[in-house]
């Protein structure tokens, strides 16, 4: 399965980078210029700078207008990008990162997009977004809310990653930005890594396209990990991985359409038993019913790995408080704007015009005026 990961503004690059790191294929896209330069793992030629002439490579300052200007006037120049990494070969799906509450992520991913469905319509194009701390104001929040809408009308999936989790550990701020983009891309990777690899029961790249293209709706990626020899109910250890401490979004999971788990590690420890007992339990749970399974049996290995990609789902805690949140601002700040036009119209009201409180002809008595003037040389003249 080939999958091209484009990252968008300062997160969705960074993000990017972690991919190219394991060795996905990748692309960085910003406005920022010094922000591109940071990247240490994608190949400079693979990175895109946008919008110079908007904001002299120095980004756009959290404004998605401008984000979504520097990707439209740049658009052919990144799609040409894409077009030299891909070659005449097919992609499966495009993932494209960045995050929900910035101005060039916000503002660009959409419109790449859509661009990337007009051009590639049998690829699938995958959104994974990092939502907005709460702490951060209202101003990401609105930017989230608004490009959840955008992207769901034409992506086929979105991952949103909830950054609120970063408050979960006692890491410094940097470290808890890199541990969850970390996870993010361990995550991802630990799947694709297993798509149409042979197995006891083999996830194959139609399996996980299926899974994904979920009508722009949300998906979710649980992860769950142990040493062998300390996995005493692999059954628990499944179910682990999509309970709320194995997920990185608030979600039902019950609302979900589709599901798909991929168990991978020493044969000993794959009891079938303990396998189908969470997997009956998972099917039971979600509303389609749906669970595309792979099973990879592996003697090399010393621990087991679970990963569970969860889609469709409409029900999201997480979602629903920028949603909610962003209608109401957006709902008081047009009631104080409509407010604050009204008041200035009453203050206003009744002042009349220049030429209702001066007399005509007064224009001609102010020495500095050309009439003034003029006035002042005839009566020169006379005299």
């Amino acid at each position: 399965m080939r999958a091209l990961i484009v990252g968008i503004g300062q997160c969705g690059t960074k993000i990017a980078d972690l991919f190219a790191l394991v060795d996905f294929e990748a692309i960085a896209v910003n406005t920022s210029k010094g922000d591109l330069e940071y990247l240490k793992h994608v190949p400079s030629e693979r990175r895109v700078l946008i919008g110079e002439g908007l904001t002299n490579g120095k980004g756009v300052n959290a404004n998605p207008i401008l984000g979504r200007e520097a990707m439209k006037r740049d658009l052919p120049v990144v799609m040409r990008k894409i077009g030299s990494i891909i070659g005449y070969e097919d992609v499966d799906v495009f993932f494209l990162t960045f995050g929900f509450g910035g101005g060039t992520g916000a503002g660009g991913t959409p419109v790449l997009a859509q661009a990337l469905k007009e051009e590639y319509p049998e690829a699938l194009v995958v959104a994974i977004g990092a939502l907005p701390l709460r702490e951060e104001g209202i101003r990401p929040t609105i930017n989230a809310a608004i490009t959840i809408d955008k992207l769901s009308r034409v992506a086929d999936s979105i991952i949103a990653i909830d950054n609120n989790k970063l408050k979960e550990g006692n890491d410094d701020i940097t470290r808890a930005y890199e541990r969850i983009n970390y996870t993010v891309v361990e995550r991802i990777a630990s799947l694709l890594a297993l798509v149409d690899v042979p197995g006891e029961q083999t996830l194959d790249a139609s399996d996980l396209k299926f899974v994904l293209k979920a009508f722009g709706s949300f998906a979710t990626v649980g992860y769950a990990k142990a040493e062998a020899g300390k996995v005493k109910n692999l059954s628990r250890l499944i179910m682990r991985s999509f309970e709320s401490e194995g997920l990185y979004l608030d979600a039902n999971i019950e609302s979900a359409l589709y599901g798909l788990v991929a168990i991978h590690g020493p044969p000993e420890v794959l009891k079938a038993s303990e396998i189908f007992e969470a997997l009956d339990y998972l099917t039971g749970k979600i509303r389609g019913k749906q669970i595309f399974r792979g099973f990879y049996p592996d003697p090399r290995e010393r621990e087991v790995e679970v990963v569970t990609l969860l889609s469709g789902i409409y029900e999201s805690s997480s979602i629903e408080e920028i949603i909610i949140t962003a209608k109401q601002y957006a709902r008081s700040f047009m009631e104080v704007k409509e407010e604050a036009e009204t008041r200035k119209k009453e203050l206003l009201s009744g002042l009349p015009d220049f030429d209702d409180v001066y007399p005509a002809g007064m224009e001609e008595n102010y020495p500095g005026s050309i009439e003034g003037i003029i006035k002042r040389l005839r009566r020169r003249e006379d005299e």
